[in-house]
């Protein structure tokens, strides 16, 4: 039976949690479950494009993105817990007057809206 999942990510993207959300959502596909969205609350970072990990580190945002490229999963940054991390796409350095953004490709913003709708449905939320 296939079920429907959210994932929530609290992980920084130096922590362990956030690979393990991806390798969890690679998993989840293999075995023909959907994924409605991953929702980046509290590990924004991971949305980050200035994030630069080392040569011997998990490049975690480009897993993200491949994995949303290949899949068609929407990955959303929370608008306000982005704001508070100085992590903006476009639309908002140009309204805030900011010389760039850096939201990595592949991210959009959302609200909570976004989360709470598709959130009532999954069958299954999973916070990382």
């Amino acid at each position: 039976m296939s079920l429907n999942y959210v994932l929530v990510i609290n992980s920084e993207v130096t922590s362990q949690g956030a690979h393990s959300a991806y390798l969890f959502a690679q998993e989840l596909i293999s075995q023909q479950h959907t994924i409605t969205q991953v929702f980046f609350y509290q590990g924004i970072s991971v949305t980050n494009s200035l994030v630069s990990p080392a040569s011997d580190e998990t490049n975690v945002t480009a897993l993200w993105q491949t994995f949303s490229a290949s899949h068609n999963v929407p990955l959303i940054s929370c608008i306000s817990a982005s704001l508070r991390r100085g992590v903006v796409d476009d639309t908002v350095a140009k309204e805030q007057h900011l010389t760039n953004h850096n939201l990595a490709d592949g991210f959009t913003l959302g609200g909570l809206g976004e989360f709470v709708t598709a959130s009532a449905g999954c069958d299954r939320l999973v916070q990382f």
